[in-house]
């Protein structure tokens, strides 16, 4: 008889500890877990930074042609107002001029290539135009 008991005693113990709220197993896992959103997240925000250079092209007077990353927040940037391509240094608070060039530095946008660009808003297409440029460099 005081096997039974104790056989029923043993196995009412193991049913709390199984269902109390938080083991080490789970513990464990959970932290894995929020390891894993955490790497997500900070992935996401080294690829945004990764790709903030690629400026989203707009139906605007003022076009970005391209934009190199000089510093930790340092760009230059060569833009193209109307008929002119001018050169400029973007720090944190600051724009400055470094150049307005009389011949074009890149061939101008034809009115063509203006429409497909502001077309081409979507993902695939930008993500597709980054492989080619890395591709050609």
């Amino acid at each position: 008889m005081s096997y039974i008991l104790t056989t029923a005693a043993a196995a009412a113990t193991a049913g709390e500890q199984a269902s109390g709220p938080l083991g080490f197993g789970a513990a464990l896992e959970m932290m894995l877990w929020l390891a894993v959103v955490i790497g997500v997240i900070l992935l996401c925000a080294w690829g945004f930074r990764r790709l903030n250079g690629t400026v989203l092209t707009t139906a605007s007077a003022i076009r970005v042609r391209s934009v190199i990353s000089v510093g930790n927040r340092e760009r230059i940037a060569l833009l193209e107002v109307g008929n002119k391509q001018i050169l400029v240094g973007l720090c944190p608070g600051q724009i400055s001029t470094l150049h307005v060039f009389e011949e074009h530095v890149l061939p101008p946008l034809h009115d063509a290539e203006k429409g497909q660009a502001v077309a081409a808003g979507d993902f695939a297409s930008k993500l597709q135009s980054l492989i080619n440029r890395d591709q050609r460099q």
